[in-house]
């Protein structure tokens, strides 16, 4: 079999790794772009572990916090040393590659920050926040949550989450159903007019979590030209939190994602988040997850370009591994972004 050739576009559709030295790794690893999730709906690395749970079904901090991250990546992107855009428009794509620059589409995990009230989401687009997340672990005010999946009360969208979703689509943001329940994901998939991303997930029969997908939400994703952005977690790949992963394990779920739904599908979605030290002991200790692990040799965004390879020998051609690797997130991006 030939070498692998230069890949055209990596684009990562779920990441939290926001600074500087950041995104040199991501520059040295071949990523064109990412989406960047600057919030999440608990204050996931709060000093203390009485402030993470007060935050986890609370709204209290999400806006403040919110803005001050947009804030922080706003200044890195002026500095030019850091060769970050900050993606507004379809047309910042190109110039970001043009430029040689780390494409930013700013989003984040969960839609507390916006409250309830679609001018904060006005504000934040103006901002350039350019994707939300619906839930993280919770229900919150736009819809139930995969803890709430099972639940006959609310399950779905909340008349807020409806009118969120009509003002995404015409203001140009990216609607991000992974962690929603099954419920949410079908209300959205009803109003929306626009391709949906379920930024990090994978296949539920493959690996039996709540945040993976069955098969007829796979080809539902399909039908509605969306993306599944793959996991790099190792629960996530495995269905099993005791053990890593392999790259071959994640070809499994690409492969088993492309069989359900189609080439078109899929895309990456690590959940890259572990790497800034200070950060990772409060998450770990936070969230209970000390044992939490990601793919060996795809760890973090240096490592991406090992899973193509991987790829290729499980037989995927040339023009399939370029739609994985980026092709159909930029599709995607092109048809919702401005």
């Amino acid at each position: 079999m030939e070498a692998l050739r230069t890949l055209p576009a990596i684009y990562l559709a779920h990441d939290h790794m926001d600074r500087p030295e950041d995104f040199a790794r991501d520059l040295a690893g071949g990523i064109t772009g990412k989406i960047l999730h600057l919030a999440v709906d608990s204050w996931f690395d709060a000093p203390t572990r009485d402030e993470y749970e007060a935050s986890y079904y609370g709204y209290d901090g999400f806006l403040e916090r919110g803005l001050v991250a947009v804030a922080r990546v706003l200044e890195h992107e002026d500095a030019p040393e850091n060769r970050v855009r900050v993606i507004r428009g379809s047309g910042d794509l190109e110039r970001a590659r043009e430029q040689n620059e780390l494409a930013l589409i700013l989003g984040t995990e969960g839609g507390k920050l916006i409250q309830e009230d679609l001018g904060l989401l006005r504000v934040f687009f103006r901002l350039g926040l350019r994707h939300i997340q619906f839930n993280w672990a919770m229900r919150n005010q736009i819809g139930a949550s995969q803890a709430n999946e099972d639940e006959s009360d609310r399950p779905g969208l909340t008349e807020f989450g409806r009118s969120v979703v009509q003002a995404m689509n015409e203001l140009g943001m990216i609607v991000d159903v992974s962690h929603s329940a099954p419920a949410t994901i079908r209300d959205v998939m009803e109003i929306t007019g626009k391709p949906i991303l379920n930024s990090h997930s994978g296949s539920r029969e493959l690996a039996p979590k709540l945040q993976n997908l069955w098969d007829d939400q796979i080809r539902a994703m399909a039908e509605n030209g969306g993306v599944i952005g793959v996991h790099f977690c190792s629960r996530l790949v495995l269905g099993v939190d005791d053990r890593q992963s392999e790259v071959e394990d994640v070809v499994r779920q690409i492969r088993y994602l492309t069989d359900a739904g189609g080439i078109d599908v899929v895309g990456l979605g690590p959940d890259f988040v572990l790497g800034n030290a200070e950060r990772d002991a409060r998450y770990k200790r936070n969230t209970d997850q000390g044992d939490i692990s990601w793919t060996r040799g795809l760890e973090s965004s240096a490592e991406v370009g090992n899973l193509f390879p991987a790829l290729e020998n499980g037989g995927f051609g040339p023009g399939e591994i370029d739609k994985i690797a980026g092709g159909n997130m930029l599709r995607l991006f092109r048809e919702v972004l401005p």
